[in-house]
């Protein structure tokens, strides 16, 4: 009886065994160096603005081994546009010690060098996209094929990045305005804004609306003159994101009599590529 006890406990010790290799040789586990069948950019529609500095991209590795090592391997415009905007070199300054904000024009010369980096690169750790700040890309949907790879090989990824870019974009304006404010491009030069006023869908003369106060916030530009047409800015582009406001003269006449009233509304826009352009705003 002890005995038969003996090879039935043999017997259970071997099966079990049997049972935990099978569930082993079920289970995946990633080799080293592996790349995961799953990797992704997080969000991989993107929006960016022409001229405007924006880094882009949230790489989701999975289980894959690190490190990983990034590469645009191709870039396309399904329009038909040319994308050599995206790998032209410009000027980037790069700071060589820590700026403290009190430096004279000369001391902030000594501790930066201009350096000449392409439009459009790509992090080689990381990943990431960055867009430099005075870029020409002209507006349009660009797709990115980029390869990822570690010490196993590597994986191309195609369309791994959709990046629409837009020369002009209103971010936001207030609820007071009739509809959202316009902007047109009209011309490459000179560097401006001339912004109009509509008044119940009819334009009004530049001495109507006006941006010289809270000047504090706004695009920064220098104002020229006010014309029948509208208000005219000289702009150093881009126009970065902040919040204007622009008040409203409102003439009314009360028995004959005319009451001049003013109102402010606050919108915000950017702007990326230098030209002549209209912002058009409602009211």
């Amino acid at each position: 009886m002890i005995h038969n006890n003996r090879i039935f406990q043999f017997l259970t010790a071997v099966f079990g065994a049997t049972l935990l290799l099978g569930n082993v040789a079920c289970t995946k586990i990633p080799q080293e160096g592996s790349i995961a069948p799953d990797i992704i950019y997080k969000n991989r529609k993107q929006d960016a603005i022409s001229g405007l500095q924006l880094n882009i991209g949230s790489f989701q590795p999975s289980t894959s081994t690190l490190p990983l090592k990034f590469e645009i391997m191709e870039i396309r415009e399904p329009g038909g546009k040319p994308v050599s905007a995206l790998t032209d070199e410009i000027p980037v300054i790069r700071y060589k010690e820590a700026i403290t904000g009190n430096e004279s024009a000369a001391e902030l010369a000594l501790k930066s060098d201009t350096v000449m980096v392409p439009a459009v690169s790509i992090n080689e750790y990381t990943g990431v996209l960055e867009i430099q700040e005075g870029n020409k890309i002209p507006a349009g949907e660009y797709h990115f094929d980029i390869q990822v790879s570690n010490q196993s090989g590597s994986k191309l990824l195609t369309d791994a990045l959709v990046v629409e870019f837009k020369e002009s974009d209103v971010l936001s304006w207030s609820s007071g305005m009739a509809k959202q404010p316009e902007i047109e491009r009209v011309g490459d030069t000179p560097n401006q804004i001339r912004f109009v006023a509509y008044l119940d869908g009819q334009p009004l003369p530049g001495d109507y609306i006006d941006f010289t106060k809270n000047r504090a916030a706004g695009f920064k530009g220098t104002f020229v003159d006010d014309t029948d047409d509208g208000e005219i800015w000289s702009v150093h582009f881009p126009v970065k994101e902040a919040d204007t406001y622009a008040t409203w003269k409102m003439v009314t006449e009360v028995g004959g009599v005319q009451q001049v009233s003013y109102e402010s509304y606050n919108f915000d826009f950017v702007i990326g590529i230098p030209g002549s352009y209209v912002v058009r705003l409602y009211k």
